[in-house]
This record gives C-alpha cells, structure tokens and sequence, in this order.
C-alpha cells in the first residue's frame, strides 16, 4: 500500500511542481523498499565523455572505482540498497619504457637469496632477484641486468633488459642482421603499424615450437625525423597459430553494489546453492547437537524446512552454520571482506527460496546484517 500511496503522491507532484522530476527523485530517497536490480553494463565511447573524460578508457583501477558510482546514479537513478551492477570498462595498461637502471648481480646478492653457487640456472632466478632488488618499481620500469647463469655444464655472464609490466619479463631486443630478415633497411622502424606486423611475423620463425599462451616481450628502435629515435616495447602473445601484439587497453571488470546511499566498488559473489551442497552440509552437521533431524531432513529433501514449529526447523542463526561449513569448503581461500549472498532453496508450506549475505571477516564466515 506504501508504494502505491507513493506513486500517487509522485504523480500529483509532476502537476504540482516547478521541477517534477527532482521532486521524484527526492521522494524515491525515502522509499524504504527502493527498486533492488541486478544488471551487467559495458560503457560506451560517449560514457567516458560524459564523466569528463578525455580519452575513452581509465589511467588507472583507482580512477574507475571513483568515476564510475556517479555514472552509475544517472543510468539507474531509481534502485537503491541492495543492487548490483558489473561494468566492463577500458583500462589503459601503459606498454612505454617509464625509467631505465644498470645493475650487475654481485656475489653477495646471490648469498642473501640462497644462490649458493653463485649464479642463476632457471628463468625465473632472475624475476625473483628483481622483485627483491627493486621492491618499488612501477610498471614501466627496466633493468639493465648483468647476472652469471648456469647451463648446459657451464656457467655465461649474461646482460639482458628486463621491464616491469604484468611481473618482470625479459625483453627481446633485434640485431642489426634480425632487422634486415624483417625487411628494413636500417636496425629500426619508421613505422608503428609495420613494426608490430612484421615483428609478429618474425617471431614465428624464431619460435616454431611456441605453445598456445606463450608470451613475449620485444623492444624495437623506431625512427623519429628531427629528434632522437625511440624505443618501443610490443608485448605478442600466441594463440596457437600466430603472435598477436597485446594492445594497451584491455577490457577490465568491477562489480559495484548500492549500500542505500551510494554505489560502491563490491566484490559480492552471487551462488545459488545446488543438490550436492545440501548433501555435504547434511553430512557435515548430521552428528551436530540440535542438527539431527534438520541436517536428515534436507539431506532428504534438498531444502532448508522453514515452518516454525516442526522438529526439522531451520532457523536463521542454524543456516548461518550451515552456509559457514558450505564456504569453508567452496572458498578456503577466501580474501578478507570477501562477500557472498547465498540463494537456498526452502519449504515453508511451499518451496520457495530465501537469500544470506556471508562475508569472511577476521578469518571465518559470518552473516553480513
């Protein structure tokens, strides 16, 4: 009756006053049941100008979460606490060279990580030094590294550049006689467009036996009339049949739920439970106090029985403990704060379903009220 009172009241304001749909809105802020809706959205190129932006991706995560709530208000002006929204957005991942440093591996830096015979003999020796070296590199960093590596029975000094962008990653750079195998003339590019066509044909026959996901990072010379010439990383990855450049600008997720004020970055994972679940939480609490009769019951019938005064009653604080049991098992390994809302299946003289919002908070799962 609340909300049909309410919409009368909205549609004789739009008769009423000077500015109906604020008026609306304004009223929608009272409603105690706003609309709860779930949608999935993927922002267009018109969207990021509209949110002041210049360029129709973020610089960074932290720039979305911040932008995208207020977005979020205008497309669904009318739901409120309770509702979730997962956005698919650009997300620009800088490929540029942002600083250069030389290092040469010494003896005691092979000491303090446990190299005891002094040099490197895995690829991964020399992404974990420099995680340790350059603990607050930032994504574009490179390093010039000198380093002693063992292999084939015997041991090389090796200079290799590695860059920092999804972790340390080994750049593969072109000689003079590579260039001309890729049709230049010179030992660079003049052309961006060229560049990462010809490199990708390249690689394909420097690795013929490259197995689908294999990534690799290359560095190019490219020529710039009137100025020094620059260099380029391409990042390839292959699919199987070909390398393929990764673009800078990937498409990126956030979930975002209202609070009954604002949208907020969420991480809430929906589950409705299935068959098996009901299963294994019987048997878990079967032997539990007080858990007798219910956990046979829905073991037998795949559902929580809701009807107050039956001997197999569920009441919230006893599915509570089952659903605890339920994600110490799916999610052991579950981040702080990290949010489910749970659908079950239920009878209450008819089969129906209920929802719980769990969330692990100092280590173990609660109800989220």
């Amino acid at each position: 009756m609340k909300k049909i009172l309410f919409l009368l009241v909205a549609v004789g304001a739009m008769f009423t006053s000077c500015n109906p749909m604020e008026d609306i809105y304004n009223e929608l802020d009272k409603v105690e049941n706003p609309i709860v809706g779930s949608a999935e959205y993927t922002l267009q190129d018109d969207d990021y100008t509209e949110m002041g932006l210049s360029y129709t991706s973020f610089d960074t995560e932290d720039q979305a979460k911040e932008e995208i709530p207020g977005f979020l208000e205008t497309l669904y002006p009318f739901w409120g606490n309770g509702s979730q929204a997962l956005v698919t957005y650009n997300l620009y991942k800088s490929n540029s060279i942002k600083s250069t440093d030389a290092y040469e591996v010494t003896d005691q830096d092979y000491q303090d990580l446990g190299f005891s015979y002094g040099n490197f003999d895995s690829p991964d020796d020399m992404e974990d030094f420099l995680v340790y070296k350059f603990p607050d590199a930032v994504r574009g960093d490179m390093v010039d590294l000198t380093y002693k590596y063992y292999s084939g029975g015997s041991t090389s000094e090796l200079t290799n550049n590695f860059v920092l962008l999804e972790g340390w990653e080994m750049v593969r750079e072109f000689s003079v006689e590579e260039y001309n195998d890729m049709e230049q003339s010179y030992p660079n590019f003049s052309n961006e467009d060229v560049a990462e066509n010809n490199i990708s044909i390249y690689l394909k026959t420097l690795y013929p036996y490259a197995s689908s996901g294999d990534r690799i990072v290359t560095m190019y010379e490219l020529y710039v009339s009137g100025a020094p010439n620059e260099m380029e990383l391409i990042p390839f990855v292959y699919d199987g049949s070909n390398w393929n450049a990764i673009s800078s600008v990937i498409e990126s997720v956030l979930q975002f739920g209202h609070d009954g004020s604002t949208w907020v970055p969420d991480n809430t994972i929906k589950y409705a439970l299935l068959r098996s679940d009901y299963d294994y939480m019987s048997a878990q609490l079967a032997n539990e106090p007080g858990f007798e009769g219910p956990a046979s019951s829905m073991g037998n019938y795949g559902n929580f029985d809701r009807r107050e005064g039956n001997a197999n009653y569920w009441s919230l604080e006893m599915i509570e403990q089952a659903l605890i049991s339920l994600l110490d098992n799916m999610d052991p390994n579950a981040e702080e704060g990290q949010k489910y809302i749970m659908t079950y299946d239920i009878y209450n003289g008819t089969n129906t379903t209920e929802d719980m919002s769990m969330i692990k908070t100092d280590g173990v799962w609660q109800r989220n009220i």
